[in-house]
């Protein structure tokens, strides 16, 4: 599941990629990526806010993907999560933590 995460966020690296890529099917996998807890899914979640937060690059993406079922619930669970690790002073790995403005931008589409 790792690599079929990984995979649909470097997808998502190409702006010609992002439309189409905004599509209920992408998205339900994305959301379940984004909502498993646990360190051991860790890597997976990443991935997937990191995918999710490419697509909505594209602003003509986020009234779709606001609207998506479960997909504002799962960044809102991220957002918690990342801002326990700030407060446990613990240091990002790879990418920046992008949940918490993936949120906004997504309530803003609304």
């Amino acid at each position: 599941r790792d690599n079929s995460m990984r995979a649909l966020m470097h997808l998502t690296n190409e702006d010609e990629n992002r439309k189409i890529m905004c599509h209920k099917t992408v998205l339900d996998a994305l959301v379940v990526g984004a909502s498993l807890e646990g360190r051991k899914f860790e890597e997976m979640r990443e991935s997937a806010i990191v995918a999710l937060e490419r697509l909505a690059t594209d602003h003509s993406n986020r009234p779709r993907m606001a609207r998506h079922s479960g997909l504002l619930t799962a960044v809102a669970k991220c957002t918690e999560v990342e801002a326990k690790l700030d407060d446990a002073d613990v240091k990002v790995t790879t990418h920046d933590r992008l949940a918490k403005p993936l949120l906004m931008s997504l309530l803003l589409a609304l």
